[in-house]
């Protein structure tokens, strides 16, 4: 189980705080005694066999108790997020749970059980008769990879997966309590989901090295930066974006705070920033739901500021070309990787059938080059996917969306850096009638409602290459070379 892994990685510190919040704490033992009454008044939920259950919790502690508890009773839990939008509806549609436990009622087609707080309430004031122990040699954890594929695909993670992937975060230093042990009052703070599998992940490492989980809201989070206490902040180049915006013009970097950045590049104007108003310890993650943590990039080293980081040592990256033959270092090419973290497929997909895996090998889809230190440089995909502040989008249905839009003849949608570096969402748009362009936003928010803004622009004509792709670098350059007018 989570906990019997949890508890061994603990060690000494299974007396600690598990998750704190601005008004209380809950004590590890507290967390393990909440989970054992929950997991009690769910057992009737075997009854169905169900093979994986989903859960939609806004109380985040809630939410972990829940995971937990599922995980006691040797059934797959997926989290699902807080807005009943299109994203939840997507998940809903790949991951396919069985039974919904929710804090309000959910028409998804799906059976519901309601844990609310009148229920939570209840349960957790009851008498804590250990729960019986249920083992599944199975998946315990169902999640989504929508960010190598633009297709999302259903993934699974076992025990023996989970272990795997916190241990070599805690080897690779993050949370590395050698690292750490004179800070006793240090907390984490992860702005990642815990729908994604990454966000779930670091949080079970962050609990196995014994350091607290602060729930805290993310707006919040400059007044947490204020009060001069150890943290580590986990978040997205988009989220540290807000934060630094968040902060008092005279702020100045803390030796006290940690970030790890997750979920895209960290611009080099974002990370100046980032040094001179909060902190000068920065690691970036790079990887994928499908293959964990592949390289790191420590802000502090002596590393080239446009790469994504050292790779790992039990990562396996080669550069190949169309027909899979390894490239020389420093030769642009398709990047691949193995490793014992890596999944062998997706769960929706036959064994073979899908080209992102062959041979043992995951292909992430990204193009990039190694250099004779073993980094890692992202320059490109070989897709349409795009990364806005962490999360992908599909460029190709933006397009779509744009061009059957009433009045749009033809349209492309395109990356541009703000003043930070991070890559915001442009759209070129060929139309001669008078448009709105806030219901074309909104139009946009229906597919994707974690897009940020999209700035528009009228052209006369999209540009066009030779294989009958529009010209997206072309529209970027120009944008950039107007700016340096």
């Amino acid at each position: 189980m989570l906990e019997t892994l949890l508890q061994r990685l603990r060690g000494t510190k299974i007396y600690g705080s598990a998750f704190e919040s601005a008004s209380r704490s809950w004590s590890w033992s507290g967390f393990l005694a909440d989970v054992r009454k929950t997991a009690h008044a769910l057992e009737s939920i075997k009854q169905s066999n169900p093979t994986v259950v989903g859960i939609r919790c806004a109380d985040y502690y809630n939410h972990w108790v829940l995971i937990f508890a599922l995980d006691r009773l040797g059934l797959a839990s997926a989290s699902f997020q807080n807005d009943y939008g299109p994203s939840f509806k997507t998940y809903l549609a790949v991951v396919k749970p069985d039974l919904i436990l929710a804090d309000l009622p959910l028409d998804a087609g799906i059976p519901n059980f309601i844990v609310n707080k009148k229920w939570f309430l209840d349960i957790l004031s009851q008498k804590d008769d250990s729960a019986k122990q249920y083992d599944s040699p199975g998946f315990c954890r169902i999640g989504v990879a929508a960010g190598t594929d633009v297709k999302p695909h259903k993934i699974g993670l076992t025990r023996g997966d989970i272990e795997q992937n916190i241990q070599q975060l805690i080897t690779s230093n993050i949370f590395s309590p050698s690292e750490k042990s004179d800070r006793p009052d240090l907390s984490v703070i992860c702005c990642i989901g815990i729908d994604i599998l990454a966000g779930y992940q670091i949080v079970l490492a962050a609990l196995a090295t014994g350091y607290p989980v602060k729930i805290i809201d993310r707006t919040q989070i400059a007044l947490a930066v204020a009060q001069h206490k150890p943290i580590v902040l986990v978040l997205s180049p988009l989220h540290l974006e807000y934060i630094l915006s968040s902060l008092s013009p005279v702020s100045m970097p803390q030796e006290t705070i940690e970030i790890i950045v997750v979920g895209g590049r960290l611009p080099v104007e974002l990370e100046t920033k980032t040094k001179a108003k909060l902190t000068k310890k920065i690691h970036i993650l790079y990887g994928t739901e499908e293959a964990g943590v592949i390289a790191v990039k420590k802000s502090d080293h002596l590393s080239d500021p446009k790469s994504a980081g050292a790779i790992l040592p039990w990562m396996n990256v080669e550069i190949v070309d169309e027909s899979d033959k390894v490239l020389p270092l420093k030769t642009e090419g398709r990047v691949r990787v193995s490793g014992n973290t890596v999944i062998k497929s997706y769960l929706d997909t036959e064994l073979g059938a899908n080209n992102h895996f062959k041979n043992g090998w995951f292909y992430p889809g990204d193009i990039g080059f190694l250099n004779d230190k073993n980094e890692i440089f992202i320059t490109g995909r070989t897709d349409s996917l795009a990364s806005f502040g962490g999360d992908k989008f599909d460029l190709r249905l933006l397009d779509q969306i744009c061009k059957t839009y009433p009045g749009i003849q033809d349209a492309c949608t395109f990356s541009v850096p703000d003043d930070n570096g991070v890559l915001t969402p442009w759209a070129a748009i060929v139309c001669h009638v008078e448009l709105d362009g806030a219901a074309l936003g909104a139009k946009l928010h229906e597919k994707y409602e974690n897009l940020p803004p999209v700035t528009l622009i009228w052209v006369d004509r999209i540009p066009y290459r030779s294989d009958g792709e529009p010209d997206r670098d072309f529209l970027t350059n120009g944008i950039l070379r107007s700016r340096q007018k």
